[in-house]
């Protein structure tokens, strides 16, 4: 099985698909870069230090000369050099604007697609190094330390939707909060329950899951850079908590509308944006910054 990675820039495939590049699935992975015109191939051997290497390497280079893809030639390539192999395509969701090339591409090529589950990954993380990067560790931290200011772990437990790997899971349990962990994605959910102990519970439940059939009571729920796929923000309604704690990168924040029942009782900055390092080397990533909106049930 091949995993071909369909985004718009190189960097794309750091910042929203890190596990997907972790060479532990033994799997080799296809680079489909659609405003460069690249088709990278990385073996199963090369281990995620060489892989991002790679990516930092186009990362930097010019592009003087690129042909971009359209949908039909990055489909065509994708065909060729795949060969026989079964693939899946890994792509933005649809509702992201980086999604729409490549839901041109999903429409013109016969395979199983998959959108990414967890945060956009300004968490280039344990995969990566054995601690988080410092904007990551920092990130983190101001979250944690957001949630305390506003709610005492004695108050009950959190209900944080889209754990991932459980960064920040680990640092509320280090609080003093007792947590039920969500994770969607099969092999972040595995990775999660590796990495987390204490008083925690770990569930499979997606955002759609918690506001319909598997809804967790809890002092406050923590959507921690999750709605950026088009979750319906109605569902927030549903949810048996008198509080929720979002993130999200400030501009995405300017884009959403919140229930009537729901108003906001705190805002802050949590990290500002910057420029980080990629990998050690001379390429660097854009981490869009956090912002925190506080949600407190009017009715």
């Amino acid at each position: 099985m091949i995993d071909v990675l369909a985004v718009t820039r190189p960097e794309d495939a750091v910042t929203d698909f890190l596990s997907v590049l972790d060479p532990a699935h033994g799997r080799e992975v296809h680079l489909v870069a659609a405003e460069r015109g690249i088709y990278l191939k990385l073996p199963a051997g090369i281990p995620l230090a060489g892989r991002l290497a790679a990516i930092a390497a186009l990362h930097a280079s010019s592009g003087e000369g690129d042909r971009p893809f359209s949908a039909e030639t990055a489909a065509a390539a994708i065909t060729l050099e795949t060969g026989s192999t079964p693939f899946t395509v890994w792509t933005h969701h649809p509702s992201d604007a980086r999604g729409r090339w490549g839901e041109g591409l999903i429409s013109v090529i016969q395979a199983p697609v998959r959108h990414p589950a967890g945060p956009p990954a300004d968490l280039v993380l344990e995969l990566v190094q054995p601690t988080a990067s410092p904007y990551e560790q920092e990130r983190l931290d101001a979250t944690v330390a957001w949630v305390r200011r506003h709610l005492d772990p004695a108050a009950g437990r959190v209900i944080e939707i889209g754990a991932y790997q459980g960064a920040l899971t680990r640092r509320l349990l280090a609080d003093g909060y007792g947590v039920d962990a969500t994770e969607p994605d099969p092999v972040a959910l595995d990775r999660l329950r590796t990495n987390v102990a204490g008083d925690v519970r770990i569930h499979p439940h997606s955002f759609d899951d918690l506001a319909t059939t598997a809804r967790l009571t809890g002092s406050a729920y923590l959507l921690i850079e999750l709605l950026y796929y088009g979750q319906d923000l109605l569902l927030l309604e549903r949810f048996p908590t008198d509080r929720l704690f979002i993130a999200l990168e400030p501009g995405e924040l300017t884009h959403r509308t919140w229930p009537a029942t729901w108003a906001i009782e705190d805002e802050v900055e949590l990290v500002p944006p910057r420029l980080e390092p990629l990998a050690g080397g001379p390429a660097f990533l854009r981490k869009r910054g956090s912002r925190g909106v506080l949600l407190r049930r009017t009715n």
